[in-house]
């Protein structure tokens, strides 16, 4: 039976963005593949801070906004960090690499933490698509001045509440912004990101920066996107009202809870079965790919089985996309409830 094509619920990414006009820009540009990009992506840096109305040496680029947050572990190289769980685990392995002593906000890990301490929050969050409102971000920052913050705003074009702005924390010495132009334009394969702060932050990350942190192609796709002005979500409050949709619609199925979201993906939990066997079921029968959340420390533990240790995991993670597709999701789960939980997942 043909289950027509993949529908991809796993990515955060928006999935029908319009990039025809951006595919035939660089058509005609292709040619910028056989040249070297700027070492230093100076001029991508000023249009980024023109479009934020903030002072360009207050604008660092990135590869991506996972290559900000390895480049910032290693500014804060050997220092504690505090990661509030769930969340993404980049800021864990990132730490781990330059040395960091990690505490997840347990009792017994706080006691080992010496020295000014680093917090790295996602904003809104990730897996679970909450949102920590902005005066209270602004509250805890300028409050905790012996602190670093490093607070991940990704997912900014996902969600209406409002977010911590470049231009009014720029001046604050204790605080690291991280952005991502392939979210917001919903183009993730250009790898392109950014990373505001105050000047003399910026300059100790801009000394231990590697040379041509992105491509000719993605400087190419950024200076359009930027000039262009044109978001990857076109209509924000209509999609997250169908996220919003989406997410009471799978409440109402048994044994399926949906945390808060207030973005356009969402956290879910199975009561009856594992995650695997509901992506399998989902996979196999509907052609349908969920996120399976068994990566997210805090959101499962270890068994033993047969003398061999497993995750028990029953966390999913979905993003909105249409209404007809979000309705074959809904479907999908609902028929798994039904038959599937009796399904043995894979080990």
């Amino acid at each position: 039976m043909d289950k027509g094509p993949l529908i991809d619920f796993s990515s955060v990414i928006y999935p029908h963005a319009n990039l025809r006009w951006l595919k035939m820009y660089l058509a005609e540009r292709i040619d910028c593949i056989g040249q070297y990009p700027p070492a230093d992506p100076v001029e991508l840096e000023r249009m980024i801070a023109g479009h934020l109305d903030i002072s360009e040496d207050s604008v660092l680029v990135t590869n991506g906004c996972t290559g900000a947050i390895y480049l910032v572990a290693q500014l804060f190289r050997g220092g504690s960090s505090i990661i509030p769980l769930p969340t993404f685990h980049e800021y864990a392995n990132a730490c781990r690499v330059y040395g960091h002593t990690i505490s997840f906000e347990k009792t017994d890990e706080l006691s080992s933490l010496s020295g000014n301490l680093i917090y790295w929050i996602c904003n809104p969050n990730c897996p679970s698509g909450n949102v920590l409102m902005k005066g209270f971000m602004d509250y805890i920052v300028r409050r905790g001045k012996q602190s670093m913050f490093v607070i991940d705003q990704s997912y900014e074009s996902f969600t209406r509440e409002g977010m911590l702005v470049p231009r009014e924390v720029t001046e604050l010495p204790n605080l690291v912004l991280l952005h991502s132009l392939g979210k917001e334009y919903s183009v993730p394969g250009l790898r392109v990101g950014y990373i505001t702060a105050h000047p003399s932050i910026i300059q100790r990350l801009r000394e231990i920066r590697i040379p041509w942190p992105i491509s000719s192609f993605s400087m190419e796709a950024a200076r359009y996107l930027l000039a262009e002005c044109q978001r990857g979500v076109p209509d924000l409050e209509s999609y997250l009202c169908e996220a919003e949709r989406l997410r009471g619609e799978l409440k109402e199925i048994g044994g399926i809870r949906m945390f808060e979201s207030k973005s356009n993906f969402m956290l879910g939990q199975i009561e009856t079965a594992t995650t695997q066997a509901l992506k399998q079921y989902l996979m196999e029968h509907h052609n349908i790919l969920i996120h399976d959340c068994s990566l997210y420390e805090g959101l499962f533990h270890w068994t033993t089985e047969g003398g061999q240790q497993i995750t028990d995991n029953c966390f999913f993670r979905v993003t909105a996309r249409t209404p007809k597709e979000d309705d074959l999701l809904v479907n999908g789960i609902r028929q798994f409830m039904e038959d599937g939980p009796s399904l043995t997942p894979p080990v």
